[in-house]
């Protein structure tokens, strides 16, 4: 993965599967404040996190992202 600071709007980026909770191909995730764990994104959530990512496929451990949002 990238440094989650760096990422902008329609770029790519990879996460370990081990590391969301529940993945599942098209939904949003948004990083949990432990840094290291993916939670299902949703509109009423803080502000204070990054970015957001849709996971457009899992192939083995890895889910290949595209972010869709940056919220700070």
């Amino acid at each position: 993965m990238h440094n989650v600071e760096c990422l902008e709007v329609g770029m790519v980026t990879q996460i370990g599967k081990a590391q969301v909770n529940e993945p599942e191909v098209g939904r949003e995730y948004v990083r949990g404040f432990d840094s290291n764990s993916w939670l299902l994104f949703t509109e009423d959530q803080a502000e204070d996190r990054p970015v957001v990512v849709r996971i457009d496929s899992i192939d083995g451990d890895v889910c290949h992202c595209t972010v869709t949002r940056k919220l700070s």
